[in-house]
């Protein structure tokens, strides 16, 4: 331990290079919300251009597929959901899979059974991670006057195109509003006297229009150009000038074209207000809150900018602002903590030079850390600043065993001070080696779990852990005793450590206890064990047994109509929630986002929004659930459930990973689902309705709903009648 006074400047250096090689690894860490991760599963979705029947997609599309997809090694489990418009297939792989390799695999299947599909179907194979679980990563809201055609014209054309030009942001997606589009309106007397069909201009149209495309390159004496084909649209003009029959007919001969808007398919609201909501993805790369900062002066630019217009965006949700408040606390607590050593070492002490030491050893452990989260590709998101939340706690007793003893050997006798911080910290580097290598080893085990969710917690919780206690107990072993022989080697007198009195109650009451173990040492074991396994056993039991719901100042209300619904009914749904709530003081801001046949309300609560109305977070869903109990052909949720994708049929659920990652953390609701499976869907309906009859009774359950089918109309035409007209089948379809 000598070396420890003979190489001080090697230390110093070494531990101001750590530390400033650390900040630079801080910088370059991606900082993101949840750890990017690819899921175990792959996803196949069929698609349609035209709406067809389910049972018709499931017959020609998703069995073949499936049947494809079953040959293949390591795979786990097959679900399926299957809606007029498409077919999504889940395909989850056993543990240890080569996920990259399965994918290639799996695209061979879908290949060689592509071309059996029914003309107008196409596949599609997808990878899912942990952040297309959790959404984007910034939602806005832009309102103003005019309507929200005029909101909405703006945004596509002068917002959207600012916010896609921020690096680090991936995809801008746009809700809302009416958008603007070329509305090419077919005179039927015109077709019929040119002998011209509908579905005849359809394909001229589809096929007119090229975009730009390499083709190749020529050599035009020494210059060499490359050779590109294009038949963009430039005007509307071009569209009516397109050929769609012999002589040649125009299409501006057969149909007026102008310019129109598409007809609304989601409707966006601010507090009752309409607006057009903007909700903006990262980049997997990108520094979240750096990312953020960017996108906040954007959109300040674009306010001022704006403001004469009468257009306003606000920020209605900021991934980064959670992870930039949690990473403050981190700092807060490590402060708090710091100075709490400090003061109560001084108690004992009496030294702030000395004991002001353990306040810097905490931001030397959290800097160099970052060395290793930058070997270990570890990002600075949640769960890492979880396990640092729960090392800083630890970081400084190691430094304060070491501090004291070399103290106490100076203070108690008159030894040389070389020999003083050489016996303290001989003394004791054994027990504290042995403490931090206990409290890291119950965080291996978790490194090599085979569960995708385990090994994840335990990579990010435990690295984070593991790597900030290292630190902490080679600075406690190098540093601390390096720089308190600087201090000390300036100070004469050494007063004594404070001691307790012996006859303090406190200590009165300690020895009492102690002395009645040591009598008794069978029945103390004995009492141990018990206390042990009882704690395990509450602890199983809460939470195996129930998911206690985060309550924050953010509340998501989703409304899943009747299958088949349409925008309007929706619209006049929400407006009726809308206005049930207009009056609510614990409400900041009131967000809805309406579809087809489902929506969502996002209720932003006041801070402190318990002390208004004396109202829990619980208490707002419970009154929610009672106002809208009687609400015709619609469900009200506080969570997202698969039948929000428009009914159809399938197993399963597709939010199965994101509700199993909540459960590990210990949240979510206290749902559950039931799944039904066997080859009779109307015979399977029956049955789940029978089982909500017989469940509707019990108390313990508040809301049962099951996903409903949507309605169709079948058109059955006679076909011998069809022949002798001559009107073809594919005619009458398109």
């Amino acid at each position: 331990m000598e070396f420890i006074i003979k190489r001080k400047v090697l230390i110093s250096m070494l531990f101001i290079g750590i530390t400033l090689l650390g900040y630079v690894s801080y910088k370059k860490l991606a900082v993101e919300m949840l750890p990017n991760a690819e899921l175990p599963f792959l996803v196949v979705q069929v698609g349609s251009a035209t709406e067809v029947d389910p049972d018709y997609m499931e017959q020609k599309a998703i069995i073949p597929i499936e049947g494809a997809i079953g040959t293949l090694e390591n795979i786990e489990r097959i679900e399926s959901q299957i809606t007029p418009n498409n077919g999504i297939i889940f395909v989850t792989f056993r543990k240890k899979t080569n996920l990259k390799y399965s994918f290639l695999k799996l695209q061979q299947k879908i290949d060689q059974v592509k071309s059996q599909l029914p003309q107008g179907f196409y596949t599609q194979l997808m990878r899912f991670d942990t952040k297309q679980l959790f959404g984007s990563f910034m939602e806005l809201n832009v309102s103003g006057s005019g309507g929200s055609e005029r909101v909405r014209n703006l945004v596509d054309k002068k917002i959207r195109p600012e916010l896609e030009n921020v690096e680090g942001i991936a995809r801008v997606s746009t809700f809302g509003g009416r958008e603007k589009t070329i509305e090419v309106i077919i005179d039927t007397d015109a077709c019929k006297s040119y002998g011209i069909t509908t579905s005849e201009i359809r394909s001229a149209l589809s096929n007119s229009e090229k975009q730009k495309t390499f083709v190749g390159k020529v050599i035009d004496g020494s210059n060499r150009l490359f050779v590109h084909v294009s038949a963009e649209y430039k005007d509307v003009n071009d569209i009516g000038q397109i050929v769609v029959g012999k002589g040649p007919v125009f299409l501006k001969d057969v149909a007026k074209i102008y310019f129109g808007y598409k007809k609304e398919t989601s409707y966006s609201r601010i507090n009752g207000n309409d607006a057009v909501t903007i909700m903006l993805m990262n980049d997997n790369q990108a520094n979240l809150i750096d990312l953020s900062h960017r996108t906040l002066d954007v959109i300040d630019r674009l306010n001022e900018k704006f403001k004469d217009q009468d257009i306003a965006i606000v920020v209605q949700s900021n991934s980064a602002e959670k992870i930039e408040n949690n990473m403050n606390d981190i700092v807060n607590l490590a402060i708090t903590g710091g100075l709490l050593a400090v003061y109560v070492l001084w108690l004992f002490l009496r030294n702030i030079r000395v004991v002001s030491l353990i306040g810097f050893s905490i931001p030397i452990s959290m800097y160099a850390a970052f060395n290793l989260f930058y070997a270990f590709d570890i990002s600075i998101n949640t769960l890492s600043l979880i396990g640092m939340v729960l090392a800083v706690g630890m970081l400084v007793d190691s430094s304060v065993v070491v501090l004291e003893n070399i103290f106490r050997h100076k203070s108690k006798s008159q030894i040389p001070l070389d020999a003083a911080v050489v016996n303290g910290t001989s003394e004791v580097w054994r027990s504290i080696f042995a403490s931090t290598i206990t409290t890291i080893v119950v965080f291996v085990p978790f490194l090599f779990s085979d569960n995708f969710l385990v090994k994840m917690l335990g990579n990010q919780i435990g690295i984070s852990i593991i790597s900030t206690l290292t630190i902490s107990l080679v600075v406690a072993l190098l540093l601390i005793p390096s720089v308190t022989h600087t201090l000390l080697s300036r100070q004469t007198k050494f007063p004594e450590i404070n001691r307790f009195d012996l006859r303090s109650r406190i200590i009165q009451i300690y020895l009492a206890l102690l002395k009645t173990t040591l009598r008794k040492p069978v029945q103390t074991i004995l009492t141990g064990i018990s206390l042990f396994f009882i704690c395990i056993l509450l602890s199983l039991t809460i939470s195996l047994t129930e998911n206690r719901e985060a309550a924050t100042t953010e509340m998501r209300v989703y409304v899943n109509m009747q299958a088949g619904s349409s925008l309007e009914t929706t619209d006049k749904t929400i407006r009726l929630i809308e206005g049930y709530l207009k009056d609510w003081p614990e409400i900041k801001v009131l967000t809805s986002r309406i579809q087809t046949d489902n929506a969502v309300l996002t209720l932003e609560l006041k801070e402190n929004f318990e002390k208004i109305q004396d109202r829990s977070f619980e208490a707002l869903k419970n009154e929610i659930r009672q106002k809208t109990s009687d609400l015709p052909n619609a469900i009200v949720e506080f969570e997202e459930s698969g039948s929000s994708s428009g009914g159809g049929r399938g197993g399963g659920g597709s939010n199965f990973e994101s509700m199993a990652f909540a459960g590990m953390l210990g949240i979510g609701d206290n749902s559950e689902s039931i799944i039904l499976k066997g080859q009779d869907f109307q015979a399977m309906r029956k049955v789940a309705e029978d089982l909500k009859y017989r469940l509707k009774d019990k108390t313990s359950f508040i809301n049962m709903n099951i996903q409903s089918e949507r309605p169709e109309v079948h058109l059955l035409f006679n076909q011998i009648l069809m022949n002798e007209l001559n009107i073809p089948l594919s005619e009458v379809g398109s």
